[in-house]
């Protein structure tokens, strides 16, 4: 079984987020309502996509009688963590600290979110002070 290639593109980002927030799989007029309630999507666009992304191993399908159920193949974090360090590898030579530090010098962040990014840090530099 080949690996999945780790590239989504928009629309099939919307897709694979419906598909992480169910607990059941889900068929694709579930994820055709659920995504684009206000029909921004034919029918047959997202059972494309959905198909795609079977092919690309992103997702199982599983026929139960007429209809196909799908499922997440790939976790989230899983596609999360080699998106940016594919972003961080473009933009940033491959420093994840670069990529934080651009990321947190462009966009005014709230006080929580100050905290949550402290706490963070402690944690990863294993709860050590700065003399």
């Amino acid at each position: 079984m080949a690996a999945p290639q780790y590239e989504l593109s928009v629309a099939e980002w919307e897709i694979m987020q419906v598909i992480w927030s169910g607990t059941t799989p889900l068929t694709v007029r579930e994820v055709l309502d659920h995504a684009y309630p206000n029909a921004e999507k034919a029918y047959t666009t997202v059972q494309t996509l959905m198909n795609i992304l079977v092919d690309k191993k992103f997702l199982r399908r599983k026929k139960v009688g007429l209809v196909n159920f799908y499922s997440a193949a790939v976790s989230r974090d899983k596609i999360l963590r080699k998106s940016l360090s594919t972003l961080a590898g473009r933009m940033f030579q491959g420093s994840f600290g670069a990529m934080a530090s651009f990321l947190v010098g462009s966009a005014a962040l709230s006080p929580e979110e100050i905290q949550e990014l402290k706490k963070l840090l402690d944690e990863q530099s294993g709860g050590q002070k700065d003399a």
